[in-house]
């Protein structure tokens, strides 16, 4: 199966498994014996492996990182990968950000917590 660039966006795993498994469905509606490629299979192995949170909440999470403490996009998708739960943790997710490297300790330690609030 070929397909074609439509558009191009930094996306979290958690949001790659739910267009994976968009993908497979479609798949399988059109020919449920052909199934996803080697590589889409391998894809879709590792986003069910090693996604950390529901999709709609690796979403939430980066729009208000990038909103509220204007964390660059890229480290907000990381940090919705990762889901950090040590300060320690964030700090080295963060250290090559221009804004988040600036953070204190306690900075850290509220934005973990307002995270974890966003994902109940």
């Amino acid at each position: 199966m070929s397909g074609r660039k439509v558009e191009e966006k930094t996306v979290s795993i958690p949001e790659v498994k739910k267009i994976m498994e968009e993908v497979k469905k479609k798949i399988e509606e059109i020919d449920s014996e052909e199934g996803l490629s080697h590589f889409q299979e391998i894809t879709y192995n590792y986003v069910n492996k090693f996604a950390k949170m529901s999709e709609k909440d690796a979403q939430k999470i980066t729009k208000f990182l990038k909103e509220k403490y204007e964390i660059e996009e890229i480290y907000a998708i990381n940090i919705a990968n990762i889901d950090p739960k040590s300060v320690l943790e964030l700090r080295m997710i963060l250290e090559k950000s221009v804004v988040g490297k600036s953070f204190t300790d306690d900075q850290l330690q509220e934005v973990l917590y307002q995270i974890e609030e966003l994902k109940s």
